[in-house]
């Protein structure tokens, strides 16, 4: 087994959090609002956003403020997070030394 370096250790340390884990899953689809991630996750805003913001501070996440399209909020400016190829450049390092 290979010796997993510092670096690789505080990456998987970020992405593998339990929350921040489920918010990658949820974005592997496609790009979603942190309403729908709370929502989907059945956790409250304020703690979605914190990690929202650790997954982007670390690369793993960008976003893009998009006008939306939905009834009761159209022509809105809102935040729609979305993978990098980060997730999976961290993912396939980590696999690759176990």
């Amino acid at each position: 087994m290979e010796r997993i370096d510092e670096g690789l250790l505080s990456e998987v340390h970020v992405l593998l959090h339990p929350i921040r884990f489920k918010i990658v899953e949820l974005l592997t689809d496609g790009q979603l609002h942190i309403n729908e991630i709370s929502n989907l996750l059945g956790v409250d805003r304020r703690l979605v956003s914190y990690h929202l913001l650790t997954l982007e501070e670390h690369g793993f996440l960008s976003s893009r403020y998009e006008v939306s399209q939905r009834p009761g909020s159209k022509g809105r400016a809102m935040k729609k997070y979305r993978l990098t190829g980060k997730v999976a450049r961290v993912l396939t390092e980590l696999k690759s030394r176990l």
